[in-house]
């Protein structure tokens, strides 16, 4: 059996090279390498390895994920994560297996139980519920405002007679 984190150094891999730049929701179904700069979401069936120069400011889901460069946002990997000695991220991980290079930099967490596909879509529902909870708050707080400076009117007219 082959060793699945050299996957991504396919041949025939797709490279999206290191002057691009790419802002929004990425998804392949075919091994990529990653040089340039992503932002946004990656979400990807088959391996991903994120270059040397690579530059991702993003969730990540794939199969199986090898880092190298520099990732700010979480992986699940379906398979397994390995983070090289050049890599630095700054997110958690969640894989059933996960290999953490002697000198890599890394800040996060990493949960080898948790189920990678539950995981991304759990963070997804959550970021939503955020938003709708922000939303829910902001307009809570108008009535509060309204009622304070109600009472505040009140005690103005009440001082003032």
């Amino acid at each position: 059996m082959s060793n699945p984190y050299e996957r991504t150094r396919n041949e025939n891999a797709s490279v999206l090279g290191p002057t691009l730049k790419f802002k929004g929701e990425l998804t392949a179904d075919e091994d990529l390498l990653i040089q340039g700069r992503i932002e946004g979401t990656v979400r990807h069936s088959s391996s991903l390895t994120i270059g040397e120069n690579g530059h991702v400011k993003a969730d990540v889901s794939a199969e199986y994920i090898v880092v190298e460069g520099k990732v700010d946002g979480d992986l699940a990997g379906g398979k397994s994560v390995k983070i090289r000695e050049t890599a630095k991220i700054d997110g958690n991980v969640v894989s059933p297996n996960v290999s953490l290079v002697e000198g890599a930099k890394f800040n996060g967490k990493i949960d080898m139980d948790s189920d990678p596909a539950t995981f991304a879509a759990g963070k997804s529902a959550k970021s939503q519920k955020t938003d709708a909870a922000a939303t829910k708050e902001a307009k809570q707080e108008k009535p509060e405002k309204k009622a304070e400076k109600s009472k505040q009117a009140d005690k103005t007219s009440a001082d003032a007679a």
